[in-house]
């Protein structure tokens, strides 16, 4: 037969071990919708706004409104003559001040039109453990170019 102390000092144990395990702090991901409007100017950066729709900004995952800066672009694949493929990093920079946020975007232009493939690559601030990723379209504007991107997102 067990004494009682012996139970009991297992039972504290066991309740020790289960009070140290870390707990998940992941959102669920969430649905978001991001329009983006670049200005390709001469010479320069392509640079621009955004405006994010959905249950990513209700709930707070993302704030509602920037500005982005093409930080990175590589072009590849125009010597076919059947279509462009563009690798973008994108910089977002919230106007709310709580951080920003690095999507790369796999771009391919082609005579079906412009698509491209979307994921979150880095961020500070409230985005240092975002993450995400999703589709998108882009169209044509006189000074640049409309992409929507849809998508989820969530923090790690």
């Amino acid at each position: 037969m067990r004494k009682p102390s012996f139970i009991l000092i297992t039972i504290m144990i066991m309740v020790l071990i289960l009070s140290v395990v870390p707990v998940s702090a992941s959102s669920p991901p969430a649905k978001v919708m991001f329009e983006v409007q670049t200005i390709i100017p001469e010479g320069g950066p392509n640079y621009g706004s955004f405006v994010a729709t959905g249950p990513a900004v209700d709930e707070g995952i993302v704030c509602a409104s920037g500005e982005t800066t093409d930080v990175d672009f590589h072009a590849s694949g125009f010597q076919s003559d059947r279509g462009v493929n563009f690798q973008v990093v994108k910089l977002f920079t919230c106007d709310d001040g709580s951080g920003e946020f690095s999507v790369k975007l796999q771009v391919r232009v082609d005579r079906r039109g412009n698509n491209y493939n979307w994921n979150i690559v880095g961020g500070t601030g409230s985005y240092e453990k975002l993450h995400g990723t999703g589709a998108g379209t882009g169209l044509p504007t006189p000074e640049g170019v409309l992409d929507i991107f849809n998508g989820k997102l969530h923090i790690d």
